[in-house]
């Protein structure tokens, strides 16, 4: 299927973005924004800092998100009945450490550790905090034949591993647009067990390339925009087949929209939004370049709290409102769908 004929949403984005584009610049406040002059004031915007470090400052971020949802089974085909419902869970924890190495405070050099866990349960009614029991191997059972991609996947029992690690930068490209900052990083994979590879979807290398922008349309309120593309490279694994089709590149887009809402004091920060997720592959059986794999628009509610100016806690719920993935006989159920972000953040 064509990626841009089966997209719906990207002009519903974009109109939302030149709105929020237009409204800002109607705006007659020149307020200064918090996080651009000082390490101390800065915040995070569901998991990223939004600044660029003063030279000899550093930040350690650590961010955690648990999404887990139910996978419905067609018979033939995703207008079929459906036969079975399963549980697909899982838990990624991203730790990063930023330096601040530019006199001109323009530049941020950093590292980026992954960690992830999964899981699939054959009682879709199961806890998705069942991802967090040890591998024990007793209560495995293989995969029901429900079809030729999902052999081999072991049902009922977690899997983790340390999977990536990688360097970082960030860059603000203008001095006299400081709100604007560019960020990337290259990450190797570094889960070498193959059958730990084919249980997380694992094994590969991974980079992602981003910017952010935000601007205050009040005192304490503001506008923040954010949008990423990130490429997963072709896997390691000898193995070909094509429960993941390793031997593919596969490609993620992200743009999300928040509105920031701080606190007179600067303690709270509440950040509701929107974002939108379009995931793709090379296309293999007809004549176009890509395909999509997964579409998505989220719905996210998020707070923060600074007990001080160096530390940071960070709370953000999502929901999708809309989610369709390219499959056969699996079909993700939308109204199953959660997932929730935990983390914090220290700067020295």
């Amino acid at each position: 299927m064509n990626l841009f004929a089966t997209s719906k949403l990207p002009l519903f984005i974009l109109g939302i973005c030149l709105l929020s584009f237009t409204n800002n610049y109607a705006q007659k406040f020149k307020y200064s924004i918090p996080g651009l002059d000082s390490l101390e004031e800065t915040f995070i915007v569901n998991g990223g800092a939004t600044t660029i470090l003063n030279p000899g400052e550093g930040e350690v971020i650590w961010n955690n998100t648990l999404a887990s949802y139910w996978i419905a089974l067609h018979e033939n085909g995703q207008n079929s009945p459906v036969f079975d419902r399963i549980r697909q869970t899982q838990f990624i924890s991203d730790l990063y450490g930023f330096y601040g190495i530019s006199p001109s405070g323009r530049w941020d050099i950093g590292i980026q550790l992954r960690y992830l866990r999964a899981r699939k349960d054959n009682a879709a009614s199961s806890s998705p905090f069942r991802v967090f029991e040890s591998e024990d191997g007793e209560s495995r059972v293989n995969s029901p034949d429900f079809a030729s991609e999902a052999s081999d996947i072991i049902f009922d029992d977690s899997f983790g591993g340390l999977v990536g690690a990688g360097l970082r930068l960030r860059w603000q490209p203008f001095r006299s647009r400081p709100e604007l900052i560019v960020s990337g990083g290259y990450s190797i994979s570094t889960l070498k067990n193959e059958p730990k590879q084919l249980q997380l979807g694992a094994g590969r290398d991974f980079a992602d390339i981003g910017l952010t922008f935000y601007k205050s349309i009040s005192q304490n309120t503001y506008y923040f925009f954010s949008g990423m593309f990130m490429a997963f490279l072709k896997s390691e694994v000898s193995d070909p087949r094509p429960i993941d089709f390793r031997n593919e590149n596969h490609y993620a887009t992200n743009l999300s929209f928040f509105l920031i809402q701080r606190t007179n004091n600067n303690k709270f920060t509440f950040y509701p939004g929107l974002a939108y997720n379009l995931n793709f592959k090379p296309a293999q059986f007809d004549d176009s370049s890509l395909v999509r794999t997964q579409e998505a628009l989220f719905a996210y509610a998020g707070a923060q709290y600074a007990p001080n100016q160096k530390y940071n806690v960070f709370l953000t719920f999502g929901l999708p409102l809309i989610i369709d993935v390219e499959s056969f006989q699996q079909e993700i159920v939308r109204e199953s769908y959660s997932i929730i972000s935990l983390g914090a953040r220290a700067g020295f």
